[in-house]
């Protein structure tokens, strides 16, 4: 069977992988950041917790949607850091006209 003589960038160690591939695992794009979807934000009793919609967004340009799961105590921290970045940017702290809770009714985050 052939085989290929491979190193990595910038040097190291060589090794040898068998040219027909079998060996080779698609390398996963990392993600970069993390924005928050404008829809509402869910609280569940039972778990306490808060889910808060987001889009992850990777180094390939590729995005996919996912839930931010948050405690009690994780929202109180982000609602301070929030009201601190507001307070730095100048904006005026709170919701959108006319809107303090989500839909079905729970305070808005």
């Amino acid at each position: 069977m052939a085989t290929y003589r491979l190193c990595p960038p910038g040097g190291g160690d060589a090794w040898a992988a068998p040219a027909d591939g079998t060996t080779l695992r698609p390398v996963v794009a990392q993600a970069t950041h993390i924005t928050p979807i404008k829809r509402d934000a869910a609280y569940d009793h039972r778990a306490r917790q808060g889910a808060v919609p987001v889009q992850v967004h990777y180094e390939d340009g590729g995005t996919s949607e996912a839930v931010l799961i948050v405690t009690a105590d994780q929202m109180a921290f982000y609602a301070h850091e929030a009201a601190r970045l507001m307070k730095q940017s100048g904006s005026p702290p709170g919701l959108p006209a006319g809107r303090t809770t989500t839909s079905e009714g729970t305070p808005c985050l």
